[in-house]
């Protein structure tokens, strides 16, 4: 396995090709809800959504599934392409649905090792460990489509970042309560910064 940094570099620096012949995982002729009729004229939700359909298809297929887990995936998957749908509810109804799918990006991710099995296929990387010396530990997901994002995630709290232009490394940015979440990651190590708040240097652990 290449190293920590290499692995993000790849992904968040380079990137990983994007087909050309974007299409989400479902038939738009079908589309029914207003995230899927977005979806099917956006190729960056197209590419997030094809991820999880690989994610998915990979966990369901993987040796470790059981009946009694398959069973609790699906109904999982069902209840969160019904809480994609709801983004209509939202105010910016693209951030709701990216929100949505790196959500579940990292809950597929972590919770089903099989998923994992094939990420040079795949455009996201992680679940990764990230030690900011606070006392409880940040779940890390890279995802990149074109536009690169990160999820990260402690306690109840989550924050979606979106990866810019950064003299070194990535930086990822966006605003909660009109106060920047920044996460930059450079060389393995990482700096993280909540709504504003002081700057800690972070650690980064592959998954295991």
């Amino acid at each position: 396995m290449q190293n920590l940094a290499g692995m993000i570099a790849l992904l968040a620096v380079i990137g990983i090709a994007v087909p050309v012949a974007a299409q989400p995982s479902f038939d738009c002729a079908k589309a029914e809800s207003s995230a899927e009729a977005l979806i099917c004229v956006d190729e960056t939700l197209q590419a997030l959504d094809r991820e999880i359909s690989r994610l998915y298809d990979l966990a369901v297929d993987g040796p470790h599934m059981t009946p009694a887990r398959l069973r609790e995936l699906q109904a999982i998957q069902r209840g969160w392409i019904k809480g994609r749908d709801d983004c209509w509810k939202a105010v910016e109804l693209r951030e709701c649905v990216v929100d949505s799918y790196m959500i579940r990006i990292h809950e597929i991710r972590t919770g089903y090792s099989d998923s994992r099995e094939e990420d040079e296929n795949g455009i996201s990387l992680g679940p990764f460990a990230s030690d900011c010396n606070t006392g409880y530990g940040i779940g890390v997901t890279f995802v990149n489509t074109g536009e690169s994002y990160v999820y990260l995630e402690w306690s109840d709290q989550y924050r979606v970042l979106e990866g810019g232009p950064s003299a070194s490394g990535v930086r990822y940015v966006r605003q909660y309560d009109g106060m920047d979440t920044v996460f930059w990651t450079h060389q393995g190590a990482a700096r993280f910064s909540d709504m504003g708040g002081p700057e800690l240097t972070c650690t980064l652990e592959e998954p295991g």
